[in-house]
């Protein structure tokens, strides 16, 4: 989304996430460089939470033909809340005409979080030129043997030595 807002307008996303209990918002408004893959971050503010408000708000700006794109945009606003039962998502489609306005909720269907996800190593297929750069400049291992085992999921010894 954040591409999506970059190329058809060039104006940045906020974001404002606040968890259960958290005495502030934390706010942040921001952008990318689409040549380098870089954010930008224009602001990052704590703001006080007097109403307890929990949970995060993505804004995002996208301009584009809704008379071509509109039902694949409202079919992808219900997978995401097919696939996240415990988000409410509220969509708002801003007209240049006030009566073509549109503004749908996607209510929470639970309150029952799914467990953190755990780390997992890469698989090999998953992986492209450049994660394997980044992995070889970041692992502590010191050498082909050790380094294919301890990044990748699925490499035994065995597998390591016939692959080396």
């Amino acid at each position: 989304h954040l591409f999506l807002s970059k190329m058809s307008t060039g104006l940045p996303i906020d974001i404002k996430s606040s968890m259960k209990g958290q005495n502030y918002i934390s706010f942040c408004r921001l952008d990318i460089d689409i040549h380098k893959n870089v954010p930008h971050v224009h602001k990052h503010e704590k703001w006080e939470n007097k109403d307890h408000w929990h949970g995060a708000e993505i804004q995002v700006i996208i301009e584009g033909n809704w008379t071509t794109h509109r039902s694949r945009i409202l079919h992808y606003m219900r997978q995401m809340a097919v696939i996240t039962p415990y988000a409410q998502f509220l969509f708002r489609y801003l007209s240049d005409a006030a009566d073509k306005n549109l503004t749908i909720k996607f209510a929470r269907r639970t309150d029952v979080m799914p467990p953190v996800p755990l780390l997992t190593k890469h698989h090999p297929s998953a992986v492209d030129l450049l994660l394997i750069k980044r992995l070889i400049a970041e692992t502590t291992k010191q050498n082909l043997l050790q380094f294919l085992q301890h990044e990748f999921v699925n490499i035994s010894k065995a597998h390591a030595e016939r692959l080396i």
